[in-house]
């Protein structure tokens, strides 16, 4: 990683312009939703659902999948992201138009990769307007917080020969536009999940109301996502869904919240059930490993809490500095945690995990109180046992050894020449 060259980019001094902007607003909304909810009770209840799910989960996936099948949604299981993109292969036919939904876990298997199968529609504003600048998503919850509303109209006139005035309900309006038409020509739509219970229910959060029509519309709906996603009751869904929409943006509750249970039906006639009514006839849900296991089994379990808010984002240091550059699929310290089990420690080593500062500002902001550096320093020291270490960890631990300190020989009156944290 060139961190000098990534800190001087035009793209990264554009996401710092936005990212304050951003934060400034959601600090004003998280102020206010925070003060509508008891935030202790409200942590102690997630984290101890959570500790809970993931301690049961084999138990609580064959309840969830039992369930969900007897309700008519055809349940899959993915080793990996290879795995989960040859499953959706074998669904959705090559040539087929997708309407797709944002996810980080759609991210996480590189579902970029069926583009040339496949017309992949983005209908979220964030990732098509990212897309059609030929971007990078910098931010799970506001992918295009980098973007310009300059340069975002001068794209859609470029490409679409459209001329808009530069105003955000102006571009709004036409992205809401294009995108119905695309939408309403898919046969299949993609989605990932904010939550899985046990008894039987998928829950998929969202405020613009893309995902209603993405998971209604087509006739056939694929759900992608991770096995932590599974909890013990649609109740627990729901507070999942309360706290994402909180701490991700500082809403009391998201505009909506679809619950699935099973493809669209009908019991009018006759009282005899017809799949496929006004929504999806067919339902899909893709359950995903991807190194979660493993972490389970290697003592990284509390990454496997995370419920993909971003809160703990606005407050990293380093994320503030890099975005994006900060981890892969995930960023800051959370996602470099589930980098190094999703993707391997080298990735990890390449995608910054020695540049974490261990402040523990991502534990204060979470909603789970995940503690981001404890994770961090665990897989440093698997990473140092693998040999990944870079040449300043490596020096500093030598002055250390050397002469007590990271700075190596010291002269009284005179600064080192070079400055390491310990």
């Amino acid at each position: 990683m060139n961190l000098n060259k990534i800190l001087i980019s035009e793209r990264i001094d554009q996401a710092k312009k936005g990212f304050r902007e951003s934060f400034s607003n959601y600090m004003k909304n998280f102020s206010s939703a925070i003060k509508t909810i008891d935030e202790k009770e409200m942590k102690k209840k997630l984290r101890e659902m959570k500790e809970y799910s993931i301690k049961n989960l084999e138990k609580l996936k064959d309840e969830a999948k039992k369930n969900l099948e007897v309700q008519g949604i055809k349940v899959f299981e993915a080793k990996d992201a290879k795995d989960a993109r040859k499953i959706i292969k074998k669904i959705i036919p090559k040539g087929e138009i997708v309407a797709k939904a944002k996810s980080n876990v759609l991210n996480e298997i590189e579902i970029e990769k069926l583009k040339s199968r496949n017309e992949l529609v983005e209908t979220d504003c964030g990732d098509f307007l990212v897309e059609i600048c030929r971007e990078k998503g910098v931010h799970p919850v506001i992918p295009a917080i980098h973007l310009s509303i300059e340069k975002i109209v001068e794209i859609i006139e470029k490409k679409f020969g459209e001329k808009i005035e530069a105003k955000a309900e102006k571009v709004a309006e036409w992205v809401k536009n294009y995108l119905k038409g695309k939408i309403s020509k898919a046969k299949f739509g993609l989605t990932g999940a904010n939550a899985i219970s046990a008894d039987g229910n998928i829950a998929i959060l969202e405020n613009e109301g893309n995902i209603s029509l993405v998971t209604k519309l087509p006739e056939k709906h694929v759900i992608v996502a991770g096995i932590e996603k599974i909890v013990p009751s649609v109740e627990d869904a729901i507070l999942i869904c309360k706290a994402s929409s909180i701490w991700g943006t500082g809403t009391i509750w998201p505009a909506y919240i679809n619950l699935i249970s099973s493809p669209s039906k009908t019991v009018d006639i006759q009282k005899e059930i017809v799949y496929g009514m006004h929504g999806a006839k067919e339902v899909y849900l893709i359950l995903l490993d991807n190194g979660r296991r493993k972490a389970l089994n290697e003592g990284l379990e509390e990454a496997l809490y995370c419920i993909n808010c971003g809160a703990c984002l606005y407050f990293c240091p380093v994320y503030r500095q890099i975005f994006d550059n900060f981890g892969l699929n995930y960023f800051a310290g959370i996602g470099l945690a589930k980098t190094a089990f999703m993707n391997g420690l080298r990735i990890a080593f390449e995608k910054g995990l020695y540049c974490c500062t261990t402040c523990k500002a991502c534990k204060q902001i979470c909603p789970l109180e995940i503690d981001g550096s404890e994770l961090i320093k665990k897989i440093r020291q698997k990473a140092v046992e693998k040999k990944l270490e870079t040449k300043a960890n490596k020096k500093m631990v030598g002055n250390v050894k050397k002469t007590g300190n990271p700075f190596g020989e010291m002269k009284e009156g005179k600064i080192p020449k070079e400055l390491y944290c310990c």
